[in-house]
């Protein structure tokens, strides 16, 4: 018995759960969930589907038992026509004509398969226009301007709107957050909804002449927009200005001295002239004060007429004094004749810090400039010294223009012997100092050519610049080889000297520069070592 319970048991459950589940609703999918619209909008279709076909479908109008039966093959009804894929599809959709008041709230949708009923529901709002805003001050006193400084507090209201219309604050269209409260909603019996956002704000004199305005934003308006607007009167005293100067006036003329000053109500102005005191309206001298000017938001034109300015006008200090209900405000107005541009502490407009820039660049090209040309010994720098650059440096090169007397011979040619060989007698010597040969003795038995080339021969010559190379070539041919023995030998009387070298002493100051006296120095030296390397040799031998 127990075994036969515990089998019927647990087929009793499936087949609960499978029955469950045959005669369980299917779910109804809706497109769209939610959707608003105007009244009197045309053509507005809605959709309901199961994933299963079905036999037929209803819609049933919101707060009313009407159902209005559709079907693919069938015209519309009441204005409410088939619309989807069809029943095979599991799809059943309604097309309303117009909408009206009474489609608003939810439609429902009801799809039969076989012996069962699926619905579904779609929220349908139909939008109705709110009226228009309205403003509403809270006044403190019944005065019908604000006082500087003082709070205002305003609402704005927009009622009977289906849904609620969105509002918002500007002033002069710049819009205001700050200050701005929540919006408070109100549903009105069968008239829809009515919305509150109020704005606290502290008044301030630039506030005077603008216009607030509260915007609503509603579907069913037309451009889905609608707003109002309050213009703001501020009382406030006449406000204070800097020490202002009036440019631009010519000298011998009837010029207009205008200042703008800011005041609600008008002031009344007076101008004081190096003592002399001159109300609105009236004239002194060359000098006549007009009533003041009205210009849009609070400003006013408080003008000045002098007739023949002169110098001594522009060095005076005009005071102006106005004044209204609400305060009182004094002025320092100074005159010139110079243009805007200058500023007034006397320093310089844009136009002169231009041209202290441009002239400043101009500078500094031209430094840089004077700093390349010397650096590289172009333009007038070239020649002028002795180049510091060891690429530049040339030996025997001197100015741009030669030393007098350059390439010439600086001593006499020391008369020799005859040359009786024909390899004497070819050497050319007419440009070179020679010194004589080192024998003494009358009767020596050198032949002449022993003793012209036991003699040396040494080149002195000026520096010639290597700009002028005429002499250059004629150098080269004539210069004969020097004998390196008689160079180095230190037993002539001539070169008794160590120091000397085998170079010439020469009694007077000669220029040459400087690149070209250490080559010759550092020549020197090496003849001097090379000369006692040979006299240390000499000496060991013997």
């Amino acid at each position: 018995m127990v075994d036969k319970q515990q089998f019927f048991l647990p087929c009793f459950v499936v087949c609960a759960i499978f029955s469950v589940l045959i005669t369980a609703q299917v779910q109804v999918d809706t497109d769209p969930k939610e959707i608003v619209v105007t009244e009197n909008q045309r053509n507005v279709s809605l959709l309901c589907r199961v994933g299963r076909p079905i036999q037929f479908c209803t819609f049933t109008l919101p707060n009313s038992n009407q159902q209005v039966v559709l079907n693919p093959d069938n015209p519309g009804k009441d204005g409410m026509s088939y619309f989807g894929a069809g029943f095979q599809a599991g799809a059943c959709g309604v097309t309303i004509d117009r909408i009206t008041t009474a489609h608003n709230g939810q439609l429902k949708c009801s799809l039969f398969d076989t012996d069962r009923s699926n619905e579904g529901f779609i929220n349908v709002v139909v939008a109705v226009a709110p009226e228009q805003p309205q403003i509403q001050l809270e006044r403190p006193t019944s005065a019908s301007a604000f006082e500087v400084n003082t709070e205002m507090v305003a609402h704005c209201i927009a009622r009977y709107g289906n849904p609620a219309a969105s509002l918002y604050w500007f002033l002069d269209n710049e819009p205001i957050y700050e200050g701005v409260s929540q919006p408070e909603y109100q549903e009105e019996e069968n008239q829809g909804y009515s919305v509150y956002v109020t704005l606290r704000r502290h008044i301030l004199a630039s506030d005077s002449g603008k216009h607030l305005i509260c915007r609503a934003k509603h579907v069913a308006y037309r451009d889905e927009m609608s707003e109002t607007s309050l213009q703001i009167v501020v009382n406030y005293a006449p406000q204070a200005l800097p020490e202002t100067t009036v440019h631009g006036l010519t000298l011998g003329r009837t010029v207009d001295v205008t200042v703008a000053i800011h005041a609600n109500p008008m002031p009344q102005v007076t101008w004081t002239v190096d003592g002399v005191t001159i109300e609105q309206g009236q004239e002194h001298d060359r000098y006549a004060a007009r009533v003041p000017e009205r210009l849009e938001n609070g400003a006013y034109n408080v003008t000045l007429t002098i007739a023949g300015l002169t110098l001594e006008d522009l060095s005076r200090r005009y005071q102006l004094q106005a004044s209204n209900q609400v305060g009182m405000q004094d002025y320092t107005i100074l005159l010139s004749s110079q243009n805007a541009e200058v500023d007034e502490s006397g320093g310089v407009g844009v136009g002169g810090i231009i041209g202290i820039v441009l002239a400043a660049l101009i500078v500094l090209v031209a430094i840089a400039l004077i700093i390349m040309a010397r650096a590289t010994g172009r333009w007038c720098f070239r020649g002028k010294g002795s180049s510091t650059t060891t690429s530049n440096a040339r030996i025997g090169e001197t100015d741009t223009v030669d030393e007098p007397g350059a390439g010439q011979q600086l001593l006499p040619t020391t008369a020799t012997t005859t040359a009786t060989t024909a390899t004497a007698a070819n050497k050319p010597a007419p440009i070179y100092a020679t010194i004589n040969e080192l024998e003494t003795e009358p009767n020596s038995n050198r032949t002449s050519d022993e003793r012209v080339y036991n003699a040396t021969t040494v080149p002195i010559l000026r520096p010639k610049n290597l700009r002028n190379p005429d002499v250059i070539p004629l150098q080269l041919q004539q210069r004969p080889s020097i004998d390196t023995e008689s160079v180095y030998s230190g037993g002539s009387s001539v070169f008794g000297d160590h120091n000397q070298v085998g170079l010439p002493v020469v009694k007077g100051n000669r220029w040459i520069p400087s690149q070209q006296r250490e080559l010759l120095e550092k020549q020197a030296n090496l003849l001097m070592t090379g000369a006692n390397v040979r006299r240390k040799r000499e000496t060991e031998i013997f």
